[in-house]
């Protein structure tokens, strides 16, 4: 009866540590092994306030050229781009009703861009009652720190060593 209770408590230790091994591991096999393309991060701004209505898109890497899209319900005045000089830091490829094209001048420029849509509203009140919430979604292709699993396991299989090491000296 003990050698069948000592080896039924073996076999549970293990398919716990193993149970319990397997998120620890689960990173190694997740790794990129492509290079990250280095983009300048854009801030998409409405009247100086972050916002999802202005989208944007880049169209080639090198020299560096981008779309900018407002697709909210204002009235799009004009384009502001921060810091950017126009004619020495970006050019002006191309502009639409809602839309505009610019190319950096400077293709070693990676600083942050932020596109500002300048916008007349035609009611305030709805925008103050419009106003979105984000949630950021997480891209990362690694997995969480799961030290605890590893310790848990690790104790499990500390804890059932010493118990058949003990079983072992009873019987003897």
């Amino acid at each position: 009866m003990k050698k069948l209770l000592s080896i039924i408590l073996s076999l549970v230790m293990l398919v716990s540590v193993g149970a319990l091994s397997v998120p620890v591991f689960a990173a190694v096999g997740s790794i990129e092994t492509t290079e990250p393309v280095t983009k300048n991060k854009i801030i998409p701004q409405v009247n100086g306030e972050n916002t999802s209505d202005v989208t944007f898109e880049w169209i080639s890497e090198n020299p560096k050229q981008i779309k900018f899209t407002y697709t909210g319900d204002g009235t799009l005045e004009n384009w502001d781009f921060g810091d950017l000089v126009e004619g020495k830091d970006y050019r002006v490829i191309d502009q639409g009703d809602n839309t505009i094209t610019i190319e950096l001048l400077d293709t070693s420029f990676n600083g942050d861009i932020i596109a500002n849509a300048i916008v007349e509203d035609e009611e305030e009140e709805e925008e103050t009652t419009k106003k979105a919430t984000t949630t950021k979604q997480n891209t990362s292709s690694t997995s969480p720190k799961t030290g605890a699993a590893a310790a848990a396991g690790i104790a499990a299989m500390g804890a059932g060593a010493a118990i058949l090491t003990a079983l072992r000296k009873k019987e003897d």
